[in-house]
Protein backbone atom coordinates (compact mmCIF):
# COMPACT_ATOMS: atom_id res chain seq x y z
CA UNK A 1 0.00 0.00 0.00
CA UNK A 2 1.39 3.25 -0.83
CA UNK A 3 1.13 6.01 1.71
CA UNK A 4 1.98 9.96 0.36
CA UNK A 5 5.24 11.06 2.58
CA UNK A 6 3.13 14.62 3.59
CA UNK A 7 0.41 11.98 5.07
CA UNK A 8 3.46 10.39 7.30
CA UNK A 9 5.15 13.17 7.99
CA UNK A 10 1.79 14.78 9.30
CA UNK A 11 0.92 11.44 11.81
CA UNK A 12 4.81 11.26 13.04
CA UNK A 13 4.79 14.95 13.85
CA UNK A 14 1.22 14.89 15.54
CA UNK A 15 2.49 11.71 17.33
CA UNK A 16 5.54 13.01 18.51
CA UNK A 17 4.13 16.45 19.72
CA UNK A 18 1.16 14.50 21.73
CA UNK A 19 3.53 12.04 23.20
CA UNK A 20 5.21 13.65 26.24
CA UNK A 21 1.57 15.55 26.57
CA UNK A 22 -0.19 11.92 27.29
CA UNK A 23 3.08 10.63 29.24
CA UNK A 24 2.79 13.96 31.55
CA UNK A 25 -0.98 13.42 31.72
CA UNK A 26 -0.65 9.71 32.20
CA UNK A 27 1.45 9.75 35.43
CA UNK A 28 -0.73 12.72 36.80
CA UNK A 29 -3.36 10.26 36.41
CA UNK A 30 -1.45 7.27 38.47
CA UNK A 31 -0.17 9.53 41.32
CA UNK A 32 -3.59 10.64 41.85
CA UNK A 33 -4.83 7.06 41.85
CA UNK A 34 -2.84 5.72 43.92
CA UNK A 35 -3.46 8.67 46.26
CA UNK A 36 -6.74 7.46 46.58
CA UNK A 37 -6.09 4.12 46.65
CA UNK A 38 -4.42 4.55 50.27
CA UNK A 39 -6.97 7.07 51.14
CA UNK A 40 -9.70 4.75 50.81
CA UNK A 41 -7.51 1.88 52.88
CA UNK A 42 -6.76 4.42 55.43
CA UNK A 43 -10.75 4.97 55.51
CA UNK A 44 -11.40 1.48 55.40
CA UNK A 45 -9.29 0.83 58.87
CA UNK A 46 -10.55 3.82 60.07
CA UNK A 47 -14.02 2.45 60.01
CA UNK A 48 -13.02 -1.02 60.58
CA UNK A 49 -11.63 0.09 64.15
CA UNK A 50 -14.58 2.23 64.96
CA UNK A 51 -17.09 -0.47 64.13
CA UNK A 52 -14.87 -2.62 66.66
CA UNK A 53 -15.50 0.36 69.42
CA UNK A 54 -18.87 0.34 68.39
CA UNK A 55 -19.56 -3.51 69.08
CA UNK A 56 -17.57 -3.74 72.14
CA UNK A 57 -19.94 -0.70 73.55
CA UNK A 58 -23.00 -2.38 72.48
CA UNK A 59 -21.76 -5.40 74.36
CA UNK A 60 -20.32 -4.00 77.88
CA UNK A 61 -24.39 -1.61 77.61
CA UNK A 62 -26.15 -5.26 77.35
CA UNK A 63 -23.50 -6.67 80.31
CA UNK A 64 -24.26 -3.86 82.24
CA UNK A 65 -28.06 -3.69 81.58
CA UNK A 66 -28.33 -7.56 82.51
CA UNK A 67 -26.35 -7.08 85.73
CA UNK A 68 -28.29 -3.68 86.73
CA UNK A 69 -31.64 -4.53 86.06
CA UNK A 70 -31.94 -8.80 85.01
CA UNK A 71 -32.42 -7.61 81.49
CA UNK A 72 -31.59 -9.76 78.53
CA UNK A 73 -31.52 -7.64 75.57
CA UNK A 74 -29.42 -8.23 72.54
CA UNK A 75 -26.40 -6.09 71.34
CA UNK A 76 -26.32 -5.05 68.02
CA UNK A 77 -23.70 -4.92 66.31
CA UNK A 78 -22.13 -3.51 63.08
CA UNK A 79 -20.76 -5.52 60.22
CA UNK A 80 -18.55 -5.31 56.92
CA UNK A 81 -20.08 -7.22 54.40
CA UNK A 82 -17.90 -8.15 52.10
CA UNK A 83 -17.79 -7.23 48.47
CA UNK A 84 -17.21 -9.88 45.76
CA UNK A 85 -13.83 -8.95 44.44
CA UNK A 86 -12.73 -7.21 47.75
CA UNK A 87 -11.56 -10.05 49.92
CA UNK A 88 -12.29 -13.20 47.47
CA UNK A 89 -11.80 -13.27 43.78
CA UNK A 90 -14.18 -14.27 40.93
CA UNK A 91 -12.21 -17.05 40.45
CA UNK A 92 -12.81 -18.49 43.98
CA UNK A 93 -16.41 -17.73 43.80
CA UNK A 94 -19.03 -20.52 43.38
CA UNK A 95 -22.19 -21.36 43.67
CA UNK A 96 -20.66 -25.35 43.46
CA UNK A 97 -21.70 -27.34 47.04
CA UNK A 98 -19.05 -27.46 49.64
CA UNK A 99 -20.40 -30.46 51.02
CA UNK A 100 -21.65 -31.53 54.30
CA UNK A 101 -18.66 -31.44 56.32
CA UNK A 102 -17.57 -28.04 54.94
CA UNK A 103 -20.71 -26.52 55.41
CA UNK A 104 -21.02 -27.71 59.17
CA UNK A 105 -17.68 -25.90 59.84
CA UNK A 106 -18.71 -22.93 57.75
CA UNK A 107 -22.18 -22.81 59.83
CA UNK A 108 -24.42 -23.09 57.32
CA UNK A 109 -27.40 -25.35 57.22
CA UNK A 110 -27.12 -29.05 56.29
CA UNK A 111 -30.56 -30.38 54.33
CA UNK A 112 -29.90 -34.44 54.51
CA UNK A 113 -28.11 -36.60 52.29
CA UNK A 114 -28.24 -36.89 48.37
CA UNK A 115 -29.81 -40.14 47.10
Amino acid sequence: MWIPKSIVDWITSVKLDEAPKLREENSALRAERDVLKFQLQVSQNQFDWLRMQVNTLQLERMALLEKAYGIKVPAPEIIRVPVLGEDTRQEEFSFEDVGEEIAKQLGYPVYGTKQ
